[in-house]
């Protein structure tokens, strides 16, 4: 992740108490996560870092918008994101992220790089169906969806296997 080094927080210089970094999410974000779906972002990340004794209590605050491809008519629809997402970071004998707000970090790592908490955040404020509103898509592909869906219906009626009911 050289080219998300931005996204490093040196989690060895930090002193006991409360620490703050902010980061924008833009387009060339995804770019670099090697994301092609989202056609735009313009999201702003707050990130709250609590130590206290060895831990680390993380608390991420995204907000703003995300341009992704219409489930219906491939043009882009704005998304809202307006979330948080608390990860509390621990130092082990190995890396582990199997917990769902517990990060295990090898003793031997000074710095963690929040690129990919942000980016998985991110990504599950999209929801499994993302549409415009009605009446919205593009009219060029709505029109064809339309054509599409009429001639379906009525390849499906030609097949249907006649009944002789006498």
């Amino acid at each position: 992740m050289g080219k998300l080094k931005e996204y490093d927080v040196d989690l060895a210089s930090l002193t006991e108490g409360h620490h703050e970094e902010d980061y924008h999410i833009g387009k060339e974000f995804f770019e670099l996560m090697d994301n092609t779906e989202i056609q735009g972002a313009d999201v702003d990340v707050h990130m709250d870092i609590e130590k206290r004794h060895g831990s680390y209590e993380c608390r991420f605050h995204c907000e703003g918008t995300m341009e992704v491809p219409c489930d219906r008519c491939l043009d882009p629809v704005s998304h809202e994101v307006d979330t948080d997402y608390d990860v509390v970071v621990r130092y082990g004998e190995e890396y582990d992220d199997s917990g769902d707000n517990l990060l295990i970090l090898p003793y031997s790592a000074n710095r963690l790089n929040v690129a990919g908490i942000i980016y998985d955040t991110l990504l599950l404020t999209i929801p499994l169906r993302c549409v415009h509103a009605e009446g919205e898509c593009n009219p060029e592909m709505a029109e064809a969806l339309r054509e599409h869906n009429s001639s379906a219906d009525y390849d499906e009626e030609e097949e249907e296997p006649e009944t002789d009911m006498e």
